[in-house]
């Protein structure tokens, strides 16, 4: 079968499909015939600086258990996180203490959306702990992260500020999040609308600690998913996928999910041959929601030049 390799430090131009065998179960694993992967940012520094396979994300059917697999079967809809970042590829041998069943109302191309992105939303609103009233500020509100987070603060019960571009502004709006433009005077802004924050919460970096310390937020309200140097240098919170609370998070996040109260938007979909093509839509970051690929696919169903099934 073809998965996804990536072993030189030349960016999305190094990914490549290599020939493998399809997988067998070891003992406590299952193999399952991956329906969708979500891509996420994080990847895209790490394709210049090591040497790994980006995809962790996925969900799919079981089609093989392992001995000692007791609480899944062949069959079985499931979604989680491949601890190895081996998910591009139609099949994947996995540990069953990696997945949790899907909801049947949740599609595939949510539910392989669910785990990096999404968690790291949920763990930053477990680091600031929103409560009924307050005033929550997000930067990036309607990125994968941000747009996550303030869904989940609002239904805590706060007010949300998101900081975004003037294109999103509807579309925050239409969640109950109240959008500020990004940029010079945005403290000012911030102040106009909402009179003070009482929790931050920074998905993109650049400075945006330094608002939110202005602002007047106490920092052990304060979080970021993205700035690990300045939280350490200024002594706030940088916790996110790592921290939302493991598998019965991600069930939690997948009921919301498929009871349509948590909205996970996805953007484009991508055969597996067309991988370099979603890294570079994932790269162009002009577009909302999440950009998934369906390995299942073997005609192409996007523009552009063929993908080389071979390095």
């Amino acid at each position: 079968m073809k998965a996804v390799r990536y072993d030189r430090f030349s960016g999305i131009d190094g990914i490549y499909l290599a020939d493998i065998p399809e997988p067998m179960p070891g003992p406590g694993e299952v193999v399952v015939r991956v329906e969708a992967g979500a891509l996420n940012p994080g990847a895209l520094p790490a394709l210049h600086g090591s040497a790994y396979t980006p995809g962790r994300d996925l969900a799919g059917e079981i089609v093989a258990v392992g001995a000692d697999v007791l609480s899944l079967a062949v069959g079985d809809a499931v979604l989680g996180r491949l601890q190895s970042w081996d998910a591009h590829a139609p099949f994947v041998a996995i540990p069953a203490d990696q997945l949790v069943r899907k909801p049947h109302a949740l599609s595939w191309d949510v539910a392989g959306s669910l785990y990096t992105t999404p968690m790291a939303g949920l763990g930053a609103i477990r680091a600031v702990a929103p409560r009924p009233g307050e005033t929550v500020v997000i930067s990036g509100a309607s990125g994968g992260v941000g747009f996550t987070a303030a869904q989940l603060a609002l239904r805590a019960g706060a007010r949300v500020i998101g900081l975004s571009s003037d294109a999103h502004f509807d579309l925050l709006r239409h969640h109950g999040i109240e959008p500020v433009r990004y940029g010079d005077g945005e403290q000012d802004r911030i102040l106009t609308a909402a009179g003070r924050a009482d929790a931050f919460i920074d998905t993109v970096g650049g400075g945006y600690l330094d608002l939110a310390l202005a602002l007047g937020v106490p920092k052990d309200r304060i979080d970021t998913v993205v700035d690990y140097r300045g939280a350490k240098e200024k002594g706030v919170k940088s916790l996110g996928t790592t921290d939302a609370g493991g598998l019965p998070a991600l069930a939690g996040l997948a009921t919301l999910a498929a009871a349509g109260e948590l909205h996970i938007p996805i953007a484009a979909t991508y055969p597996l041959t067309a991988v370099r093509d979603a890294y570079r839509a994932l790269a162009d970051r002009k577009t909302h929601g999440r950009i998934v690929l369906h390995p299942q696919e073997l005609a192409r169903t996007t523009p552009g030049p063929q993908l080389s099934a071979t390095r």
